[in-house]
């Protein structure tokens, strides 16, 4: 299966693709979901080092190692999603956001309002 660009590719190919690389590796015996979420959240950290002691505006002129570690972290979660067998991982996204339109009201939280909280 060939990735294709984002308005293409699933969530599901990409899960399909990193089960089989994993599968094809014999690495399910390393990737329990402690495993992985550990290795997710190192890799976050690798995302932030690319940050350490930059200003805020800043945004690296080579964009390969920041796009590298952004990588990383997704393939991370896509191999948590796996492990966890989470059938609609979609629909978990979906759900989150729903929750937060809730938690998070325009009206109290636009950009003017939200320093204040």
């Amino acid at each position: 299966m060939e990735l294709q660009n984002d308005s293409i590719t699933t969530i599901m190919d990409f899960r399909n693709k990193l089960k089989k690389f994993v599968d094809d590796r014999n690495w399910n015996q390393y990737h329990s979901p402690k495993s992985l979420a550990i290795a997710l959240n190192i890799e976050a950290s690798e995302l932030l080092e690319v940050f350490l002691f930059q200003p805020d505006d800043f945004i690296p002129k080579n964009l390969d190692s920041l796009t590298d570690e952004m990588a990383d972290v997704f393939i991370y979660l896509m191999n948590l999603v796996n492990a966890l067998k989470l059938d609609n991982f979609s629909e978990i996204i979906k759900q989150k956001i729903e929750r937060n339109a809730i938690k998070y009201p325009i009206k109290e939280f636009s950009a003017k309002n939200y320093k204040k909280q």
